[in-house]
Protein backbone atom coordinates (compact mmCIF):
# COMPACT_ATOMS: atom_id res chain seq x y z
CA UNK A 1 0.00 0.00 0.00
CA UNK A 2 1.49 3.48 -0.63
CA UNK A 3 1.01 6.41 1.10
CA UNK A 4 -2.13 7.78 -0.78
CA UNK A 5 -3.91 4.72 -0.03
CA UNK A 6 -2.88 4.92 3.64
CA UNK A 7 -4.20 8.70 3.57
CA UNK A 8 -7.35 7.53 1.87
CA UNK A 9 -7.64 4.57 4.11
CA UNK A 10 -7.13 6.63 7.47
CA UNK A 11 -9.30 9.31 6.03
CA UNK A 12 -12.38 7.14 5.39
CA UNK A 13 -11.49 5.22 8.80
CA UNK A 14 -11.66 9.10 10.83
CA UNK A 15 -15.52 9.32 8.91
CA UNK A 16 -16.43 5.72 10.05
CA UNK A 17 -15.79 6.45 13.40
CA UNK A 18 -17.66 9.28 13.73
CA UNK A 19 -20.78 8.03 12.23
CA UNK A 20 -23.23 8.58 9.17
CA UNK A 21 -23.64 12.05 10.23
CA UNK A 22 -22.35 14.55 8.06
CA UNK A 23 -19.88 17.04 9.40
CA UNK A 24 -18.19 20.39 8.74
CA UNK A 25 -14.74 20.97 8.23
CA UNK A 26 -11.97 23.39 6.96
CA UNK A 27 -10.11 21.60 4.60
CA UNK A 28 -6.69 23.85 5.49
CA UNK A 29 -7.36 21.73 8.87
CA UNK A 30 -7.60 18.35 7.58
CA UNK A 31 -4.35 18.89 4.83
CA UNK A 32 -2.31 19.43 8.43
CA UNK A 33 -4.21 16.90 10.19
CA UNK A 34 -3.15 14.68 7.96
CA UNK A 35 0.05 15.49 6.80
CA UNK A 36 -0.58 16.26 3.35
CA UNK A 37 -0.43 19.50 1.28
CA UNK A 38 -3.77 21.36 0.55
CA UNK A 39 -3.71 20.75 -3.16
CA UNK A 40 -3.56 17.35 -2.76
CA UNK A 41 -6.62 17.20 0.03
CA UNK A 42 -8.99 18.97 -2.01
CA UNK A 43 -7.90 16.92 -5.21
CA UNK A 44 -8.37 13.69 -3.26
CA UNK A 45 -11.39 14.68 -1.63
CA UNK A 46 -12.84 15.93 -5.27
CA UNK A 47 -12.29 12.41 -6.59
CA UNK A 48 -13.55 10.41 -3.84
CA UNK A 49 -16.99 12.54 -4.25
CA UNK A 50 -16.55 11.39 -8.09
CA UNK A 51 -16.24 7.82 -6.87
CA UNK A 52 -19.01 8.19 -4.36
CA UNK A 53 -16.97 7.45 -1.08
CA UNK A 54 -17.59 10.68 0.46
CA UNK A 55 -20.50 13.66 -0.51
CA UNK A 56 -19.15 17.18 -0.08
CA UNK A 57 -21.13 19.81 0.02
CA UNK A 58 -20.34 23.54 0.13
CA UNK A 59 -22.07 26.82 1.04
CA UNK A 60 -22.29 29.02 -2.02
CA UNK A 61 -24.04 31.91 -0.18
CA UNK A 62 -27.05 30.62 -1.03
CA UNK A 63 -27.50 26.66 -0.12
CA UNK A 64 -25.09 23.82 0.99
CA UNK A 65 -24.45 22.68 -2.47
CA UNK A 66 -22.78 19.14 -3.66
CA UNK A 67 -19.60 19.37 -5.07
CA UNK A 68 -20.41 18.16 -8.75
CA UNK A 69 -22.96 21.21 -8.66
CA UNK A 70 -19.76 23.51 -8.95
CA UNK A 71 -18.29 24.45 -12.24
CA UNK A 72 -14.84 25.04 -10.29
CA UNK A 73 -14.19 22.81 -7.47
CA UNK A 74 -11.21 25.41 -6.22
CA UNK A 75 -14.60 28.15 -6.27
CA UNK A 76 -15.93 25.38 -3.68
CA UNK A 77 -13.19 25.02 -1.12
CA UNK A 78 -12.25 29.06 -1.24
CA UNK A 79 -15.62 29.95 -0.49
CA UNK A 80 -17.39 29.49 2.78
CA UNK A 81 -14.14 30.80 4.72
CA UNK A 82 -12.81 27.14 3.59
CA UNK A 83 -15.34 25.18 5.50
CA UNK A 84 -16.88 22.02 3.75
CA UNK A 85 -19.35 19.50 4.55
CA UNK A 86 -18.28 15.86 4.48
CA UNK A 87 -20.42 12.43 4.70
CA UNK A 88 -19.17 9.29 4.37
CA UNK A 89 -21.32 6.68 1.75
CA UNK A 90 -20.92 2.96 1.90
CA UNK A 91 -18.51 2.60 -0.50
CA UNK A 92 -16.39 4.71 1.54
CA UNK A 93 -16.98 2.63 4.34
CA UNK A 94 -16.77 -0.44 2.89
CA UNK A 95 -12.67 0.62 1.98
CA UNK A 96 -12.51 1.76 5.37
CA UNK A 97 -13.58 -1.54 6.76
CA UNK A 98 -16.63 0.03 8.91
CA UNK A 99 -20.07 0.62 8.01
CA UNK A 100 -21.29 4.23 6.93
CA UNK A 101 -24.86 3.15 8.63
CA UNK A 102 -23.84 2.16 11.96
CA UNK A 103 -20.98 4.24 12.63
CA UNK A 104 -18.65 0.84 13.66
CA UNK A 105 -14.84 1.69 13.75
CA UNK A 106 -13.08 -0.59 11.35
CA UNK A 107 -11.68 -4.07 12.52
Amino acid sequence: MNSYEDFRRSFLADLVVQGNEERRYRHQQLAAHYGVQAALLRASLVVWDAERLIAIRCWDGERLRPCREWEKTLDMFLSDHGYIWIRLLPAGAAIAGGSAATGSAPA
